[in-house]
């Protein structure tokens, strides 16, 4: 969380790993339950602040929702839309749809941007085909529930849901890059 004071970092970096995810949302544990706020709230306060303080340290505040998104399977490539292929080790994907499904926005796609542009990592974008259903992630429920900007971004995979998801042996390696130049500032 960015604006407090004290520590050798401005922020404190938190990982939030939920069980559920999207369908069980609503749960004690899950995305839209009670824990990532209670905890953001209780790191504010324990450290001597005020509710002002966890205003200021939630707008100032980014979050990566990490997780996977679909690369152009090459039977299936009139699916995907005309002009966005992300594919397989093409680096990081950033995940946008005009619903919201994703919560990535202008902003957050140049937070983004310059951590890998900081990190020397490619990155592509994912836009669901309009004339397709969209899923979703936890990201909308982050921004909308706390009001912290939320930013969806992953990587490419083939056959995803089925039982064996494919994604390429670089893509891994290369957002852990990115998310660490977006961790160091």
């Amino acid at each position: 969380m960015a604006g407090q004071p004290g520590g050798d970092l401005p922020y404190i970096p938190v990982l939030a790993a939920f069980d559920h995810e999207e369908n069980g949302s609503q749960s004690d544990t899950g995305a839209d339950g009670p824990l990532l706020g209670t905890v953001l709230e209780r790191s504010v306060f324990a450290r001597g602040g005020t509710y002002e303080d966890r205003a200021r340290a939630f707008a100032g505040t980014v979050c990566l929702s990490s997780d996977t998104g679909h690369a152009v399977h090459p039977n299936y490539a009139e699916r995907h839309d005309p002009t966005h292929h992300p594919v397989v080790n093409g680096g990081p994907i950033l995940k946008v749809n005009v619903n919201m499904r994703y919560a990535t926005d202008g902003s957050g796609r140049a937070v983004f941007a310059a951590a890998c542009e900081k990190a020397g990592v490619p990155w592509q974008t994912f836009v669901s085909n309009n004339s397709m259903p969209c899923g979703t992630t936890i990201g909308p429920i982050t921004a909308a529930r706390h009001g912290i900007q939320t930013v969806d971004i992953g990587v490419a995979i083939l056959s995803m849901h089925s039982a064996r998801e494919l994604c390429g042996a670089d893509d891994p390696y290369l957002l852990a890059n990115a998310l660490t130049a977006f961790l160091a500032g």
